[in-house]
């Protein structure tokens, strides 16, 4: 608990205003707690023993102001905690967000979204309860329990002390049902993880599911791990439940001490009635602010453990930085030098060196596996490279800012990214502004313009997530859009155009050739037919076996042959 409150503590500091509101609050709610129990006094031994009817009208007023301050006090300390606390977590969760984007891919790659969707909801959501609503239930139940405490001393130490000796023997077991909250909590945690990891999967992948009829498969798969969880859940509600009985217990026991030596003081009268009932009602009230407090303080195991995932998220260390260098220009050469690159234990990348100059377009070819895709993701520098060097216009890469670098490269993946907005919003993606002119032309050099014309709203026509109200080829050919509106001086293609047939494909490299003269072209094709006036590299496990146009290939190369037949 210790270790979240100093995690929070510069984010607590920045909100001294509205914690004195906080403080007023809750000092306003404890005096009038402790003021209930004490108007009892007056209740009894004036208006129903002593028969004094002009208190009849005096205390009753007093009575509903007690229950005004009470309520505003409460009213206020709620509002500027839930302000604070909510304050605070929409600053985490931007600031884990902002986190989770600038992971190195192979991070991200490694992390199942699931995890990564359950960090930034539901670990918030109980980070949320911790900083808005826990900590300063917390707060105002101890302060109450303080004042009355302080009132029961007051009233008779000698009937306070036989009363409360017994509360210390409340703190072992709340601190053993502690430590089996966070165990449990934390568990819950990961299996919720592990729900929300199963849950996405099943959504991006419902096409193979129904192609393959495996609806009753998932279906169970699901139900498994809702199952677990569900345990788990249950465990956790079985230690947090027992909290509420087991103060139950020892408030009987206070209760019966208070009866037993507060009668015999009000026998031999050394104590009025009023006095009693007064010192009975405070001790009755006392014990809800000790089982709040017991039941918070196992329940925020819940909150602490997940902020010890949410920390552990955020400790996670870049492991990829950009240079210094803050402008290139356009893009005039690209050059690896004897470049090596491992995915975990397999060698991709083995001592690779080409170079490609404005102008040129140059195709990496080859089989699956070969390695084309790995120096894309280097070059884009998703990856880092084990050994070797990769020039930019003669400067090394790692120079380049991400900014520098990314800006002057249009990168279209075979896996097409289409986000839930308009088409316009989809093309000017990552831009600074919004040409209109430059949207219709991009629309017509990649051969979109006619089928997004002919939706209802046209350009603002709101895609769905995916894009899955447009077919394959239509989304490439959004993709393509959005890479030519971007005006790159570097172009990437990674299998663009597989979803399209040849017709359309013709048309759209046609369309390309005026804009592509002055631009440095890089392409991975497996259909060979896209890549015919390329340079071509011909990977093979890692290594480039042979490089030249088709026909140099052709005649010379038997790698080559093997894959033209294919």
């Amino acid at each position: 608990m210790i270790k979240v409150i100093k995690y929070f503590l510069p984010y607590l500091k920045q909100y001294k205003r509205q914690y004195i509101f906080v403080i007023f609050g809750i000092i306003a709610t404890t005096v009038a707690t402790v003021l209930t129990a004490h108007i009892i006094q007056p209740i009894l031994d004036d208006i129903f023993i002593a028969k004094d009817e002009n208190m009849l009208y005096i205390i009753p007023p007093f009575l509903i102001l007690i229950y005004l301050v009470k309520g505003a006090g409460r009213y206020i300390q709620a509002y500027f905690t839930a302000y604070i606390g909510d304050s605070i977590v929409r600053r985490l969760r931007n600031r884990m967000l902002d986190k989770i984007l600038h992971f190195d891919l192979e991070y991200i790659n490694s992390v199942r979204n699931g995890e990564l969707l359950s960090r930034v909801n539901g670990d918030i959501v109980r980070v949320r309860y911790i900083v808005s609503e826990m900590l300063p239930e917390l707060t105002r139940e101890i302060f109450t329990i303080v004042g009355l405490v302080g009132y029961v001393v007051y009233q008779n130490p000698l009937l306070a002390f036989y009363t409360l000796v017994i509360l210390p023997a409340t703190f072992y077991p709340l601190s053993i049902l502690a430590k089996k909250m966070k165990a449990t909590s934390r568990k819950a945690q990961e299996k919720t993880a592990d729900l929300f990891s199963r849950l996405t999967e099943i959504l991006n992948n419902i096409e193979v599911i129904k192609a393959n009829s495996t609806e009753k498969l998932e279906s169970d798969r699901f139900r498994e791990e809702n199952f677990k969880l569900f345990q788990i859940v249950m465990r956790t509600t079985k230690i947090y439940q027992f909290v509420s009985p087991m103060m139950e217990t020892y408030s009987s026991f206070s209760i019966t001490m208070v009866i037993i030596f507060g009668g015999q003081a009000v026998i031999s009268g050394d104590m009025s009635v009023g006095s009693f009932f007064a010192f009975l009602t405070a001790v009755g009230l006392l014990f809800d602010p000790i089982k709040k407090v017991s039941a918070l303080f196992n329940k925020m195991q819940d909150g602490v453990s997940a902020t010890e995932r949410i920390i552990e998220l955020l400790a996670v260390e870049q492991k990829i930085f950009g240079g210094e260098k803050r402008e290139i220009g356009e893009i005039k050469r690209v050059e690896f030098q004897d470049v090596s690159f491992s995915f975990g234990e397999k060698e991709v990348l083995k001592g690779i060196s080409f170079g490609v100059n404005c102008g040129e377009k140059l195709a990496l070819v080859g089989n699956s596996g070969g390695g084309k895709s790995s120096v894309l993701n280097l070059l884009l520098r998703f990856y880092e490279r084990d050994s070797g060097d990769i020039f930019i216009n003669g400067e090394k890469i790692e120079n380049l800012s991400f900014n520098a670098l990314r800006k002057e490269i249009a990168f279209v993946s075979q896996r097409v990214y289409i986000f839930n907005e308009t088409v316009l919003q989809n093309i000017v993606y990552g831009s600074d502004e919004v040409d209109l002119d430059r949207v219709e032309k991009a629309l017509k050099l990649s051969e979109a313009y006619e089928f997004v014309e002919n939706m209802k709203d046209g350009i603002y026509t709101e895609l769905s997530e995916f894009g899955n109200n447009l077919s394959g080829g239509q989304r490439q050919r959004i993709a393509l859009s959005r890479a030519i509106y971007k005006n790159a001086s570097l172009l990437i293609f990674d299998e663009a155009t597989s979803a399209l047939d040849n017709r359309v494909e013709r048309k759209i490299m046609e369309n390309l050739e005026e804009y592509l003269k002055h631009r440095i072209v890089i392409t991975v094709a497996h259909r060979l037919s896209t890549v015919e006036d390329h340079y071509l590299l011909l990977f093979d496990s890692g290594n480039i076996v042979a490089r030249g146009n088709q026909k140099e290939l052709l005649e010379n190369s038997k790698e080559f042959q093997r894959l033209k037949g294919e």
